[in-house]
């Protein structure tokens, strides 16, 4: 019995007590929340001042005096119609105000002698009230001829397309002695105040984009990236492509530009949602239905539900109860309850304190 008691004192002794210190863990740092999303667009540049010009009056070209590239400065003749049908108008209403005036001379003078024969009773007094709406109507008469003179005057000035600002012609499209019609385009002359961007955006990316935002655009056939700030963002549709037109201004022009010009406007911009933190996937835990991740705040483990939004390579996208700068638990995640201790967070390849 002595021998069993001492062999029994001898195990005791030499038993190992259980290591019950916290478990150290891998970690990363979350970083601040993605708030904002960068985006590429088809862009264009277009001449800040562009004009398509018509005739007010309709007539046959007779002289086109521009080229398609010619430089041009405001009140240049572009090209002029037939002229000999408004001449020939304006002459025939030049005689007919002549006529008019001639029959209001002659009413006046008809109502004096009705006046001075109305002094003697020599005449009845209906003869007044006539001779007073004939000289009435003589002048309106003249007032009638001489708008239809001034009309047919401004049709020949008219009947002279000239150029609105300084400018550059970028099309004719009509020929000599081809028939103009009254608004449709005949000549676009483009402006000399430089170039803007126009964008076509679709109705998801036309809710987001806003006046005053900035980005960068990069132009065919050029590396270099210049500035713009959005302008303009049309809030009616396109009928046919259902596209809202936007328009960004350059804080600086480009060097070799050219109409029409094709490029990239990168621009980055507010998400509508919250989209949360990308994180490894061997940090999100539990069942698809009820994920949480471990984080370490203030030497305690806590378990803080997420959502997972989507998936990136190796990461996934997930939002919840979390903070920039927390301690995300990377490694042995599946061995913390809630309000467990930490030991030694291992940021990477060293050690934390907490």
């Amino acid at each position: 019995m002595a021998l069993v008691a001492t062999l029994l004192s001898g195990c005791t002794d030499s038993a190992v007590t259980a290591d019950k210190s916290p478990r150290p863990v891998k970690a990363i740092t979350l970083v601040a929340a993605v708030s904002t999303e960068s985006v590429s667009l088809p862009a264009l540049l277009v001449p800040i001042e562009t004009a398509n010009l018509s005739f007010r009056v309709a007539g046959p070209v007779n002289t086109i005096n521009v080229s398609e590239g010619q430089p041009v400065t405001a009140g240049t003749a572009l090209m002029a119609l037939d002229p000999h049908d408004f001449q020939v108008q304006i002459a025939e209403y030049q005689a007919r105000l002549v006529e008019a005036k001639a029959q209001a001379r002659q009413a006046k003078q008809e109502q004096a002698r009705v006046i001075r024969a109305n002094a003697g009773d020599a005449i009845a007094s209906v003869e007044i009230d006539r001779a007073k709406t004939a000289v009435e109507r003589t002048a309106a008469s003249v007032i009638i001829v001489e708008q239809r003179l001034q009309m047919m005057r401004d049709g020949l000035r008219y009947s002279v397309l000239k150029a609105p600002f300084d400018g550059v012609i970028a099309s004719v499209d009509i020929e000599a002695h081809e028939q103009a019609v009254p608004a449709v385009d005949v000549v676009t002359i483009h402006g000399n105040s430089g170039f803007e961007i126009e964008l076509d955006l679709p109705e998801k990316m036309a809710t987001r984009i806003s006046k005053g935002m900035s980005g960068q655009v990069i132009l065919n056939g050029s590396e270099q990236p210049l500035k713009v700030v959005i302008n303009e963002v049309s809030r009616s549709a396109n009928m046919l492509t259902r596209t809202f037109t936007a328009t960004a201004r350059l804080l600086e022009q480009p060097l070799n530009g050219w109409p029409e010009q094709t490029g990239l406007l990168k621009i980055d911009l507010p998400l509508q949602q919250q989209s949360g933190f990308m994180v490894p996937s061997s940090a999100v835990q539990g069942e698809s239905t009820s994920q949480y991740v471990v984080v370490v705040r203030d030497g305690v483990a806590q378990q803080i539900a997420v959502t997972v939004d989507g998936f990136s390579g190796e990461l996934m996208q997930v939002h919840g109860a979390l903070n920039s700068g927390d301690s995300l638990v990377v490694a042995g995640a599946p061995y913390f309850k809630h309000g467990d201790p930490v030991g030694a967070v291992l940021l990477g390849d060293r050690a934390a304190a907490l």
